[in-house]
């Protein structure tokens, strides 16, 4: 292992550039200390990190992180030093991380139900994460990734809440399936949807270039997200579908949502919605239907599936990179994004 203090020795200076969301809805690039690491951490130089929809209710204060913080949960880089007690792990090697840190002995924990865990830390959003050079992890947290290349590793953790959330709803063999919302999310649920034997897949969207890559990437059946487009997904699905998926985190949208799924299927809710949000839903309906609702609360131990799949090139990933940045382009990106003035997945580089 390379010592920290060997590290510096070397040229690493003590200062890095990182973004950093000083306060609701403000963000900046600034020099920070490179993390000390505690005895159990590496330190990763970070190569890749994705823009999610999470860092952008983080920016607006709607979430439950505080500021000042470096976000960025989704990551891949090079180990550049470790803790005393790290053991598994040595400097060079190509790795990626799972921002999620659970206790471990927590009732939660205990349960195997991490995703609750009672003293949760997340890198990138309770504590500082990866839209900075280096970024401090867990060696418990940390993946190793061969040869996948840096902008494909990013992919990693999306695709695994992805996974966690078809794993939860459990879609049958020979499904129908409606995905809502064609974001990166959206596309990454198409393309699981299909590897795990739906029969049909359907997209709605309000975006045309969106629903073309849904296309290409699988999708059977991709509308436009208006009353022409519901009106002909109507037609083509008369019973519904077996499972519906909302990716798009809007409330009105969600609502909507029940009366496309058949009798007996289920309703996934995957988008993140506003936390004092409602909506109304028809209990007699639910009852009358057999309907299932399903939450979906990030990941719980689904790295080496999405990690797999990654590798194995059964879900594609590079498609969906709208745009690549350097760290000085992400206060402006992420506001724009939360203005909603910005749409697609974006993807810095270092």
């Amino acid at each position: 292992m390379v010592a920290r203090q060997e590290i510096q020795e070397n040229g690493v200076a003590e200062m890095m550039n990182a973004y950093v969301v000083t306060e609701k809805e403000h963000g900046e690039v600034l020099e920070v200390p490179i993390p000390i690491l505690r005895d159990d951490e590496v330190l990763l130089e970070v190569k890749a990190a994705g823009l999610c929809g999470t860092d952008t209710h983080i920016y607006q204060g709607e979430y439950f992180s505080e500021f000042p913080l470096v976000p960025g949960h989704e990551f891949a880089g090079v180990i550049a030093s470790a803790g005393k007690n790290v053991s598994r792990f040595e400097a060079g090697e190509r790795v990626t991380a799972d921002p999620n840190v659970a206790c471990g002995y927590c009732s939660y924990c205990q349960e195997s139900m991490e995703n609750f865990c009672r003293n949760f830390q997340g890198v990138g959003v309770t504590r500082d994460g990866a839209f900075a050079q280096f970024v401090a992890v867990p060696q418990q947290c940390v993946f190793p990734i061969g040869d996948l290349p840096f902008d494909e590793a990013a992919f990693i953790e999306p695709l695994a809440c992805v996974v966690y959330g078809q794993k939860r709803a459990r879609p049958p063999i020979g499904a129908s399936v409606l995905v809502v919302g064609a974001g990166a999310i959206g596309q990454l649920h198409i393309q699981l949807a299909k590897r795990n034997g739906a029969a049909a897949v359907a997209a709605l969207d309000t975006d045309s270039e969106a629903l073309k890559l849904a296309s290409s990437l699988g999708a059977d059946h991709c509308l436009e997200n208006s009353p022409e487009g519901r009106e002909e997904l109507a037609r083509r699905y008369p019973d519904g579908f077996s499972m519906v998926i909302d990716c798009t985190g809007i409330p009105e949208v969600v609502e909507t949502l029940p009366a496309w799924v058949r009798p007996g299927g289920s309703l996934l809710v995957f988008g993140v919605c506003p936390e004092n949000s409602r909506m109304t839903v028809n209990p007699f309906d639910i009852f009358r239907r057999d309907l299932t609702i399903i939450g979906s609360f990030a990941l719980k131990k689904t790295f080496p599936e999405a990690l797999a799949l990654l590798q194995s090139g059964d879900i594609a990933v590079k498609p969906l990179v709208s745009r690549r940045l350097d760290l000085e382009a992400v206060p402006q990106t992420l506001a724009a994004y939360a203005a909603g003035d910005l749409k697609g997945k974006s993807l810095l580089i270092f």
